[in-house]
């Protein structure tokens, strides 16, 4: 199998059409079609972004790829679940299934979909695994659920991409129906839910983590029973650093007046709710210069170290417009500007290539919308 679609990346490289490809192919292979086996090859060439150099060696569909935990938080995940017995009742391609078993002595792994099974079984070989059982089956099925035995169940349900509210018993399978059949094995269940769900919409009882990977909202999951540590959680990867709504609170104020230091926040936490406990835990002296969605800006004269804050000094403010920014940035000897603000992405390189132009210094900067100012930052590693 390795080997064909293998053939089938070489060919698709080369800039052979689809329909080409697909008329040369000899015949169906076991239950993959022809076409399914070219969308397997494109998979495993659209992987690389989210697997790198081990997507060469892995298999997907369009759905297994898209909803596929990076390995990174899938990681992290087997060893906040690791238990003796764990059941992935929605495995999908297998990719949290294999990070479980890499964790814990004995997976089952439940997959109703035959394509995406086998699929799983080759990933689970790639790795040399055989600690896992795969079951062929409706998770929510008698049979099935009397079939298993596990310490923990997870599940990581299918969900529609043009949904605009997600919902509970909107995904596939439902965790309100996973959570009814399961409960009776053991009371450690957890879900991998659309990170973008209202806690409102979220209404079974458990700790909500929000996982950011790399500063970015990647994943959200749900953690029952003897799983649950609090309410809500916030999670940055990999640097496992953690904020709860256990830690002290601290409301911080809105100014419009720039510190040494600015602060730019993982919207992680916004979505959680979970700002002002992490501003406790770092018992942090400044205030808010921006709260939104999308970004929010702190500012201190004081120096904090978290996974959740960039850090960026601040090296001079002026009126937002390209003639007072240019001017401001030749008198810092600026070279490149990242735009840090809120911009049709269509006008983004054309507003950047404006401001850019005829700059001929050597920084790098950042640059900031304050309602009419404009902040000139230059990131600070930490």
């Amino acid at each position: 199998m390795d080997r064909i679609i293998n053939r089938i990346v070489r060919l698709i490289r080369r800039g052979y059409s689809r329909g080409m490809i697909i008329s040369e192919m000899l015949d169906d292979i076991d239950i993959f079609s022809k076409e399914k086996l070219f969308e397997i090859a494109k998979c495993r060439i659209r992987g690389k972004r989210k697997f790198g150099k081990l997507a060469e060696k892995l298999f997907f569909d369009e759905d297994g790829l898209r909803y596929s935990t990076p390995p990174e938080v899938a990681m992290y995940r087997a060893k906040r679940l690791r238990y003796e017995t764990i059941a992935d009742v929605s495995c999908g391609v297998g990719i949290q299934a294999i990070y479980f078993a890499m964790e814990s002595e004995r997976v089952i792994a439940v997959e109703k979909d035959p394509v995406r099974l086998k699929l799983a079984q080759f990933n689970a070989e790639v790795f040399g695994l055989d600690n896992i059982e795969f079951i062929n089956g409706d998770a929510t099925s008698k049979d099935v659920a009397e079939s298993i035995k596990a310490d923990v169940v997870f599940s990581d349900p299918s969900r529609r991409p043009e949904e605009p509210v997600r919902y509970l018993d909107t995904l596939n399978p439902s965790p309100i129906k996973i959570y009814e059949i399961y409960s009776r094995i053991t009371n450690r269940i957890a879900f991998e839910l659309p990170p973008q769900i209202s806690k409102e919409n979220i209404i079974l009882d458990g700790e909500k983590e929000y996982t950011s990977l790399n500063f970015r909202l990647n994943r959200l999951a749900l953690y029952m029973g003897d799983l649950k540590s609090c309410d809500t959680s916030a999670i940055s990867i990999p640097s496992e650093e953690k904020v709860t709504d256990r830690d002290k609170r601290v409301e911080i104020k809105k100014e419009t007046r720039p510190l040494l230091y600015l602060y730019e926040v993982d919207p992680t936490l916004h979505k959680a709710e979970l700002l002002e406990n992490l501003m406790g835990k770092l018992e942090f002296d400044g205030h808010t210069l921006m709260v939104s969605r999308r970004r929010t800006l702190l500012t201190s004269d004081e120096v904090y170290e978290s996974a959740f804050l960039r850090r960026y000094n601040i090296l001079a403010t002026c009126k937002f417009d390209v003639q007072s920014i240019k001017s401001t940035l030749k008198k810092l000897d600026v070279g490149k500007v990242t735009l840090r603000i809120d911009i049709d992405p269509k006008e983004y390189w054309s507003l950047r290539n404006e401001i850019e132009r005829d700059l001929m210094g050597e920084k790098k900067i950042h640059l900031f919308r304050m309602e009419d100012r404009a902040l000139i930052a230059e990131r600070e590693s930490s």
